[in-house]
């Protein structure tokens, strides 16, 4: 059985340092026209609605998907957060902490939301979907997390985040996620020693 490639969308949203799921507002197939998004606290445009047809019932449900786990890190609730996760999802965060099955998610990211993301959001910056098949999407996401008052990303907390998202009986569900901090000029942290 092969991976048969069924489109590519281009999609711009924020969802951050955390684990979600996708926004939606495709870029245009080649010769369309979309009218322009308003522009996010970031200074990016809103997504632009022009999805093609074999996809937009899909980009809806992460559309909706995404929104619910915003308004859930806001609220600090893991379990709402975590039910995006198939039951025996993945999550790999920022820290390299690996959190396995939905209820572990839940639990693990809890004690995050009591502690270093008490009174936190997820900022949106851009986002891609590729539908590697009917039922799998991979979701590649940059964004950050939002502290106290803040408006915009601060160049220590922005991420790039991926997502494997699978489709089991007409229910889409997150099976993987892995997040990683962005290096200011893609240089890593810390100079690795020198051989010889």
């Amino acid at each position: 059985m092969g991976i048969h490639r069924h489109g590519r969308t281009t999609i711009r949203l924020a969802l951050a340092a955390g684990l979600g799921i996708a926004s939606i507002g495709a870029a245009p197939a080649s010769g369309a026209t979309t009218a322009s998004g308003s522009a996010s606290a970031a200074g990016t445009r809103a997504p632009v609605f022009a999805a093609g047809r074999a996809h937009a019932a899909d980009l809806a449900v992460f559309t909706r998907m995404r929104r619910e786990q915003a308004r859930a890190w806001e609220r600090g609730d893991s379990r709402a957060y975590a039910a995006a996760y198939a039951p025996d999802g993945d999550l790999v965060n920022i820290l390299g902490e690996h959190m396995h099955g939905r209820q572990g998610i839940a639990k693990a990211i809890q004690r995050h939301f009591d502690r270093s993301l008490k009174n936190t959001r997820l900022l949106e910056l851009e986002e891609h979907v590729r539908f590697v098949s009917p039922t799998t999407a991979v979701i590649v996401r940059k964004g950050c997390v939002l502290y106290g008052g803040e408006k915009a990303c601060r160049p220590d907390t922005v991420s790039i985040n991926t997502s494997v998202a699978v489709k089991y009986a007409r229910e889409w569900l997150i099976t993987s996620f892995q997040n990683t901090l962005v290096h200011p000029g893609g240089q890593p942290p810390v100079k690795p020693p020198s051989t010889g």
